[in-house]
């Protein structure tokens, strides 16, 4: 081949790729699917289970919207896709770690309930004002507790309900040591 054909070859595909370009259309469709997915995302607590790739997810969809402002509607439709693929990714990886939550918390209330127990008993059977002032106090903060837990527990929200186990851990730290104990 000439030089003549081969730089002709080249404007070719050079033009083609130019017209192609400017030829796609914004994806609209997809952007708003991908904005739609990170609200659901949101409603289903990605955020908590599996922060590193939400936040992966949500700064994808920054740059998909960076393409659109600029105009440049392939880059935007690929990055929206990768937005797409990475929050599927992200729901995933949150379910599993829901699951272990779930676990740990299975794991975590009857050892935090045999302690109170144990605890409650030793405050129970203190003598004095002091000491029936402290079972008044343990008595409310179990009631309040326990309602807390059933209706985490109840809604399965395994990342609050570990939490609150982890604060009544440390509360009952404190009435331990204030039954002597």
């Amino acid at each position: 081949m000439s030089k003549r054909a081969i730089m002709f070859c080249f404007c070719a595909v050079a033009c083609l790729m130019l017209v192609s370009t400017a030829c796609t259309p914004p994806p609209h469709d997809l952007m708003a699917a991908a904005e739609d997915t990170i609200n659901q995302m949101d409603q289903n607590q990605i955020d908590t289970y599996a922060k590193a790739q939400y936040d992966l997810v949500t700064a994808e969809l920054a740059k998909a919207k960076q393409h659109m402002a600029a105009e440049e509607y392939t880059e935007a439709k690929e990055t929206a896709e990768k937005t797409i693929e990475l929050a599927k990714a992200a729901g995933e990886e949150a379910a599993v770690q829901r699951q272990l939550m779930k676990v740990d918390v299975d794991k975590k209330l009857p050892e935090f309930m045999e302690r109170w127990s144990e605890i409650s008993s030793s405050i129970e059977g203190g003598r004095g004002r002091a000491a029936r002032a402290l079972a008044v106090e343990a008595k409310a903060f179990a009631d309040s507790l326990t309602e807390n837990l059933n209706e985490l527990k109840g809604s399965e929200m395994w990342y609050e309900l570990n939490t609150a186990l982890d604060a009544a851990n440390a509360t009952a730290d404190e009435f331990a040591e204030k039954a002597g104990g």
